[in-house]
């Protein structure tokens, strides 16, 4: 057995790429379940990757936040203005403010990455006043209330299937 979790070993085992970099960072994290690699047949069912609950570390723009592993998790469905744009700093602050302190839960789609190794799903909140109007069963779906506030708009992805919210993104 391997001391030390390296990108060759994984490509050996046919990880898939985007997986790569996530994998290594949670082992530096201390995660050892890397070690059972063999067993594992789903590699979204790793927690430590996929969590359904988490916390964030910073948020990068309006539709991209650092998780507490470490992983950058972007809110599908939605664009939000990219640095340098108008409405960035505005759409960055407002999700700052969204899902600063709470614990947030996390709801993945057919499409859970992308192709920059970005962690993809949904963001739900304990609702509050601010955002009551947006609430669905006493919780708040972060994506949603990002588009219906203006900070960010609806990403259609024409060649994909439909999204599990896309009628709350309208």
């Amino acid at each position: 057995m391997l001391k030390k979790l390296t990108r060759q070993y994984l490509e050996q085992k046919k990880i898939p790429k985007f997986l790569i970099t996530g994998l290594i960072l949670a082992s530096v994290l201390g995660w050892t379940g890397w070690k059972n690699l063999d067993k594992i047949k789903n590699y979204y069912q790793i927690k430590q990757i996929f969590p359904s609950k988490t916390r964030v570390l910073s948020v990068i723009d309006g539709d991209t936040l650092v998780m507490k592993n470490g992983l950058s998790f972007r809110l599908l469905g939605i664009d939000a203005p990219n640095r340098g744009i108008p409405g960035y700093e505005e759409a960055k602050a407002y999700l700052t403010q969204l899902v600063a302190g709470k614990e947030l839960s996390l709801e993945y789609d057919a499409y859970q990455d992308d192709k920059f190794g970005r962690i993809l799903g949904y963001v739900w909140i304990p609702c509050n006043e601010t955002i009551l109007i947006y609430c669905h069963d006493e919780r708040a779906l972060v994506n949603e209330v990002m588009t219906k506030t203006n900070h960010a708009i609806k990403v259609v992805y024409s060649h994909r299937k439909k999204l599990k919210y896309d009628f709350f993104l309208q």
